[in-house]
């Protein structure tokens, strides 16, 4: 079985450099376009899902309805594969938790998470790869006979967390990976055994104005 993990859409806050975390932010213009263009990447490849995971949140819900458009792939919601949450650092612009010391925690956050501290409001990378373990122990591990194309649509964060989990990264790397909007990460299952077989794929082209904004 193989694993789409798959970033959502763009949306004004990740054009704006904001930080969503749990905030419901739907998609823009500009990251319906590039759902879009995916499924016709995916199409274009004969690529066809067989179960469909999804994050609750706006964002991820929209770009799996694009992606999965006229097909009859079931999709299930699974607060799991929710952003983290970012506490109070949520709405904040990325440049600000770099020179505001309010925010000093939230720049460890992102800059040096060994350093991060989880506020009663936040949440600790202990409990995000808890509920990635979870999820895959429940729900991937259980199904690995059952289909062939698995997609699982959520975010950022939780990806790189599945990545640093599978990958046993330390802590302090794991914002490494970047992970454009609509990059897909592509995971083989085999024996209860999993294998990252490509990083940050992208399956749509941009037209030539457009480029530099995903990078």
């Amino acid at each position: 079985m193989k694993i789409y993990l798959m970033r959502h859409g763009e949306t004004d806050y990740n054009k704006k450099k904001l930080i969503q975390g749990r905030l419901d932010i739907p998609l823009n213009e500009y990251g319906i376009r590039l759902a879009e263009l995916t499924r016709d990447g995916f199409r274009k490849e004969g690529l066809h899902f067989d179960l469909a995971y999804c994050s609750p949140l706006i964002r991820a819900r929209q770009t799996a309805d694009i992606l999965l458009e006229g097909e009859d792939t079931p999709i299930i919601y699974d607060d799991r594969i929710c952003e983290m949450n970012f506490a109070e650092g949520e709405g904040v612009h990325l440049d600000e938790i770099a020179t505001n010391p309010e925010y000093r925690n939230i720049y460890y956050l992102f800059h040096e998470p060994e350093k991060y501290q989880a506020t009663s409001i936040g949440e600790s990378y202990e409990d995000l790869f808890a509920r990635v373990q979870d999820f895959l122990e429940t729900e991937i591990y259980p199904k690995e006979k059952d289909y062939e194309n698995v997609l699982v649509c959520c975010h950022g964060g939780i990806i790189r967390a599945f990545l640093a989990f599978l990958k046993k990264l330390e802590l302090s790397e794991f914002w490494n990976n970047h992970q454009p909007n609509c990059s897909v990460n592509i995971i083989e299952i085999k024996d209860h055994s999993l294998h990252i077989l490509e990083e940050h794929k992208i399956y749509y082209t941009l037209p030539k104005e457009k480029e530099d904004t995903i990078l």
